[in-house]
Order: C-alpha cells, then sequence, then structure tokens
C-alpha cells in the first residue's frame, strides 16, 4: 500500500471513529447524549469536541508525520480571482433555497413565514457567528486534508475522489444524528423514519462533496468553502428550528433547504457535475526538443 492511500485509511478511520468514541466518553462522564448543541450556540459536550478535533489532529499528526507529497492543506488565502470565488460561494445557498423553497411552494408542500420565532436576520447572523468558527475546522478535516489526499489516490474519474470524502463526510456525521441529537430535534430537519434520513443524508453530502470539493481543488483553498459551508448552515438552521418553513406530509424530503433532501440533492449534484466538467485539463508534458535533448547531455 502506498504512502497516501495509508494516509487516507488512516484518516477515515479516525474521521469515521471520532464521533464514536466520544459518545463513549460522554456515556462513561455521565453525561446526557440528547441535548440541543447541534442547533444551538452552546459548546456542546466533551464528546462533540472529541467529535470534531480528533479528525483535525488526526489530519495534522499526518499530514506533518507521514509526508506523502499531494500537497499543501488549502490554508492560503491567495489564489486567482478571490472575489468570483468568495461571491460565488456567498450567493450560491441563497439561490439554492430560494430554487428549493420555491418549488415547495409551487407544489403546495411548504408554507413560509417570516414571522414567529427569532427574527430571521437576527438569528441568521447568530447562528453565522458560530458557523465561522466551526467551519474552518470541518472544512480543514474534509477539503483541507481529505480532498487533497484523495485527489492523489489516482483514482479513475474525476469525481471519484469527491464522491470518496464525501461518503466520509456523511459517515462523520452518524453519531450526532443517531445519538446526540434528541428526536425533538430531528423532528425539526425531517419527517423521515431515521433510516431514510440517514440514506438521503448520505446521498446529499455526497453531491454536495462535488462542489465543495471542486471549490477546493480549483482554487487550492479551504476558504470558499467554509464562505458556502458557513451561509448553508446560517440559512437553513434558523428557517428550520424557527418554524419558518412548515411542510404538508413529507414534502421535507423534497424541499427542505437541508443537504438531505432531494431537491437540494439534485442542484448540487448538476451544479458540482458542471464544476467538474469545467475544470480545465493539466497542461500535457511538454516534449523534448533536439535543443533541449543536447543541452541535456553530460
Amino acid at each position: 500500500m502506498t504512502r497516501v492511500r495509508l494516509n487516507f485509511v488512516l484518516f477515515a478511520a479516525a474521521v469515521v471513529g471520532a464521533g464514536w468514541l466520544g459518545v463513549a466518553a460522554d456515556r462513561a462522564s455521565g453525561t446526557p447524549l440528547t441535548n440541543e448543541a447541534a442547533f444551538s450556540d452552546s459548546g456542546g459536550t466533551t464528546g462533540m469536541l472529541l467529535f470534531i478535533l480528533g479528525p483535525a489532529v488526526t489530519a495534522l499528526v499526518l499530514y506533518f508525520a507521514s509526508r506523502d507529497g499531494a500537497g499543501g492543506l488549502g490554508l492560503t488565502l491567495r489564489f486567482p480571482h478571490r472575489a468570483r470565488w468568495f461571491g460565488a460561494a456567498t450567493a450560491l445557498y441563497p439561490v439554492v433555497t430560494v430554487v428549493t423553497v420555491g418549488a415547495g411552494l409551487a407544489a403546495g408542500g411548504v408554507t413560509l413565514s417570516l414571522t414567529g420565532g427569532d427574527p430571521l436576520l437576527a438569528a441568521f447572523l447568530t447562528v453565522l457567528a458560530v458557523q465561522v468558527v466551526k467551519n474552518p475546522i470541518e472544512e480543514f478535516i474534509f477539503r483541507g486534508y481529505g480532498t487533497r489526499t484523495a485527489m492523489a489516490l489516482g483514482l479513475p474519474g474525476r469525481v471519484t475522489p469527491h464522491l470518496l470524502v464525501g461518503v466520509v463526510w456523511a459517515a462523520w456525521h452518524l453519531p450526532l444524528y443517531l445519538v446526540w441529537t434528541s428526536d425533538a430535534d430531528m423532528r425539526l430537519v425531517t419527517s423521515l423514519s431515521m433510516p431514510l434520513f440517514v440514506a438521503l443524508m448520505f446521498a446529499g453530502l455526497t453531491a454536495a462533496s462535488l462542489v465543495y470539493g471542486e471549490l477546493r481543488v480549483r482554487t487550492g483553498s479551504i476558504w470558499p468553502g467554509v464562505v458556502l459551508h458557513s451561509m448553508t448552515n446560517a440559512i437553513a438552521t434558523p428557517l428550520l428550528v424557527d418554524g419558518h418553513l412548515k411542510f404538508t406530509g413529507h414534502a421535507d424530503a423534497w424541499f427542505s433547504p437541508v443537504a438531505s433532501s432531494i431537491v437540494v440533492t439534485v442542484l448540487f449534484a448538476a451544479l458540482g457535475l458542471l464544476f467538474v466538467a469545467r475544470r480545465p485539463a493539466p497542461p500535457a508534458p511538454s516534449e523534448p526538443t533536439p535543443a533541449t535533448l543536447a543541452t541535456a547531455r553530460p
């Protein structure tokens, strides 16, 4: 097994296992497992801290202690056309939300109210403040280390590395939804049974990884992804948790502004495939000229 493949296997195992180790730590300490931390500005539990910091520390250790030549961690802010990429990352999710909720309103499965609960703008800013602290860590894990390593695996096809990272990203979320989120809070997110929700969540995050991964590949930076991720959570969380959106039956499975809804999954998949298709091909190696060969001879 090559160094880069070994590193990705170790990384994926740490990502998937960190949350369950966190669950075990919370159980051992007697900490209540179901809590509102996933939808609030609280700091969560010790186990939830392990859930996010464990993979980040693992990525750093692998990067520095097990060099694989796969490239940097994408922490730079210096990349071409920064304004364009940051603008696209800022605008993307508002557009996706308008299209998704608009389709639900047209179909009669969604009711939108801008009153009730916390004022929408204030709630958006509150959630955004938390997200700009959390999401650099999450994007460092999955795009900073995950995407750079998956891209070096030599997998067939341009989308395969992104899909692989997406599956690992979705698996990382399982303890959050299966253990730490109460049934009452899950009802704010989905009307579906947990198995159906998990299946849609895997599909949605895998599709979203096409977009997030391409932002990382095209810019060499995690920061446009941080902006997109923060906008996503800051918009979707208040709309659902504060009751601004109501769904008829299981219409949320289609029209909810979260990654697990069918419309959002289709939109991200289509946009991600478009990004991948429009990625410039790497320059072909130049053929040596007779003059070059002559110069190269000892």
